[in-house]
């Protein structure tokens, strides 16, 4: 059933909403930190509802979709316990509140500072190039999901000339993405974002509790019961014969993501636009209940997809899923898009363009970060740090416009060329590792450990860019790879291991990323041991103690004189913290342990005790993982309403009589920022005649 007229209706009063108010923000967009930051005025609540939108994007939805076709729910109780460690990183504020305290405007004027300008310019540009590639991928998965789930014809004809119908559908898509970007910068991307999280986060429930009412819990238990011994759906214990998605899988996630933790620059916008380093840390202990709506939409449609495509009362529903589906060709866009069309044959008009509204607001939010990311990178960190002499104010923002549009057309025609040859996760991983397997360790080793040097960061980069390309090749080109390898002579064991997977690299992308990060880390560590001279100044760069700027609260905890409990010290809780910061942070504390301490116990009881039965594991993960997610979901739908519209509101209070200064444009001078030297004299000033008086 195609799109009707309510469908439409849906889907398009929202957009038109968000495209007024992108025209609205043109006016307070004045100044390159405006275009960059936000002019640094954004609160917890806009920063968490506007980021969390790019969360639902096509390509999330899909990778998710396409993980629960092979899965079901078997790796949801380790994804639960690697999601623990994420958690804590988030409610310690790491790498966040670091970033923030440096005041640099992009992720990788924080490496100038820290390292040298030509760190920066090459971690730049390997962000850009990998970044983009990337990015890549997802304009095409995007376009062909519309195509599939809306049930539009696979060609069209424009101007006499025929094509698929999802390429019109990408450029239209990448055009509003960068006309948001474009309009006002980070201003624009981060209220239109949240504005569309919104509106999302009530789509997610009409979404949800169609489902709910629409597919019995006894069809879903008959599916995610059907697995084979060794291939469960259900049971995390029973997933030895899986080859991709298994146990290795899982601890590899863990590894990568904490080595990745927020070291991808493209939500740097986000990060620097924090009012304050404090804000961009309650920010992301508010993203653990944000969260909540979006995820039991998303295991929803994954169930009813799932048992839509494998109860056998839904067999009509299936005949029509395979009939849209056999035309495709590629067996790995099969893959991808057979769980989307299940949906679109699913859902009845209303929900079905609720469902849609949710994926468009979540792609061009996500596209419009990206856009906004990479194209301030390839100027902020690769151009400017190269000329002698910096743009001029209005030059410099023509500049960054020019440098959005730019990325958005070669991602585009780089999205129609390229052809999926492994599950979309693996391929993230894979393309990503150019630049996150070697920038991993220079963000950490950059914000925490005073002995990181200039020299170790180049080796970790050098060897991600080097291993990362390396496994690329690999991956594409295995085919040929492995055919040239036989003609060459192998023989034995060796040449019916590369008969028995001649079609398909036998290494996935997971397992060359980990590989990959494993080597640029090692180089790190051992060549900044072998080159550190002298300790790098930390409470410089984070301006803090005597180098604080005007404007910004003190890092430093309370005074020593003050006890603090065991609980605020690992909180690190300080003065900046309010009542109401306090309890959210307690609570959110307080939840996160409690089901840890659940997996635990399971986990010790199926080690000691014996194995728990599939019927125990459906019923709880039921509960845990979608009843209990729902209600939630409905609370903080409203919670993150109220929040984020005050935040807008303020925001535009703020805008109104924020001071701007075009020194303040990235620049870094002396591994200081341009803009600081300023705001950093005005307060030595008046600490030293504050000391004269009181002496």
């Amino acid at each position: 059933m195609s799109l009707t007229l309510l469908d439409y209706i849906i889907i398009g009063v929202p957009l038109l909403v968000v495209i007024f108010a992108s025209l609205y923000l043109q006016k307070y967009m004045r100044s390159v930190a405006d275009f960059l930051a936000a002019s640094r005025c954004a609160g917890r609540y806009l920063i968490c509802t506007a980021s969390g939108a790019t969360g639902s994007s096509v390509m999330i939805m899909i990778t998710a979709l396409e993980m629960f076709s092979r899965t079901g729910f078997s790796l949801r109780f380790w994804d639960s316990l690697t999601a623990v460690v994420l958690f804590f990183f988030g409610l310690l504020g790491l790498i966040v509140y670091r970033f923030r305290e440096t005041r640099a405007l992009t992720f990788h004027q924080f490496f100038e500072l820290r390292y040298s300008k030509g760190v920066r310019v090459y971690a730049s540009f390997l962000n850009v190039f990998s970044g983009i590639f990337n990015f890549g991928i997802q304009p095409a998965v995007g376009a062909r999901f519309f195509v599939y789930f809306c049930e539009l014809p696979e060609k069209c004809s424009i101007g006499g000339l025929i094509m698929p119908t999802y390429v019109p559908v990408l450029f239209v898509l990448m055009a509003v993405s960068v006309y948001f970007a474009l309009t006002g910068g980070q201003i624009s991307v981060m209220v239109t974002d949240a504005l569309e999280g919104l509106f999302s986060s009530v789509f997610y429930l009409v979404v949800a509790f169609f489902i709910v009412f629409s597919i019995s819990v006894s069809q879903m238990h008959d599916t995610l019961l059907s697995g084979a011994p060794g291939n469960s759906y259900i049971d995390p214990f029973d997933i030895g014969n899986k080859t991709d998605f298994n146990g290795w899988y899982v601890l590899f996630a863990l590894l990568l993501n904490i080595y990745y933790y927020r070291g991808n620059a493209w939500i740097q916008g986000f990060a620097a636009a924090a009012k304050n380093a404090h804000e961009g840390r309650m920010a992301t202990v508010l993203a653990n209940w944000r969260v909540q709506g979006s995820l039991a939409m998303t295991l929803l449609v994954s169930i009813a997809a799932f048992t839509l495509l494998h109860h056998p009362d839904f067999s009509t529903q299936q005949n029509l899923v395979e009939d849209s589906l056999k035309n495709l060709g590629n067996s790995q866009l099969v893959t991808q898009m057979r769980m989307p069309t299940a949906l679109g044959v699913f859902l009845v008009p209303g929900v079905k363009g609720a469902f849609c509204a949710v994926l468009l607001f979540g792609l061009l939010a996500g596209q419009g970060v990206q856009l906004h990311g990479y194209g301030s990178t390839i100027l902020q960190d690769v151009i400017m740090p190269l000329r002698k002499n910096p743009f001029s104010p209005k030059t410099h923002m023509l500049a960054l416009r020019l440098a959005v549009f730019l990325v958005a057309i070669f991602v585009s025609i780089f999205s129609i060329l390229f052809k999926p040859v492994d599950y979309l996760v693996m391929l993230v991983a894979l393309i990503g590792a150019i630049y996150l397997g070697g920038v991993g360790l220079v963000c950490w080793g950059g914000l925490y450990w005073k002995k990181g040097t200039t020299a170790g960061a180049w080796t970790a980069l050098v060897t991600g860019m080097v291993l990362g390309v390396g496994f690329n090749i690999l991956q594409q080109c295995w085919p040929q790879i492995d055919s040239w390898l036989l003609r060459l002579g192998a023989s034995g064991e060796f040449a019916n291991y590369l008969i028995a997977h001649a079609d398909r690299c036998p290494f996935n992308g997971q397992q060359l990323s980990v590989a990959t990060a494993l080597m640029a880390a090692i180089g790190y560590v051992v060549v900044s041991l072998l080159t550190c001279k002298k300790d790098f100044c930390m409470d410089e760069m984070l301006h803090r103690g005597k180098y604080r700027v005007e404007g910004e609260e003190s890092a430093v905890s309370s005074p020593a004189t003050t006890k603090k409990s065991f609980l605020k010290r690992f909180l690190q809780v300080d003065e900046n913290f309010t009542f109401g910061d306090k309890v959210l942070t307690y609570a959110t504390f307080g939840w996160t342990i409690f089901w840890t301490l659940a997996s635990v116990i399971i986990l010790l009881w199926t080690l000691c005790v014996g194995k728990l039965s599939a019927e125990w594991w459906f019923t709880y993960t039921m509960i845990t993982s979608v009843w209990l997610t729902l209600v939630i979901g409905v609370i903080t739908t409203i919670w993150f309403f109220i929040g984020t519209s005050f935040d807008m509101l303020d925001l535009f209070r703020t805008l109104k009589i924020v001071k701007r200064s075009d020194v303040d444009d990235g620049t870094v001078r002396g591994h200081h920022n341009a803009g600081d030297s300023q705001l950093r004299t005005e307060v030595r000033d008046e600490t030293d005649a504050n000391d004269k008086n009181q002496s």
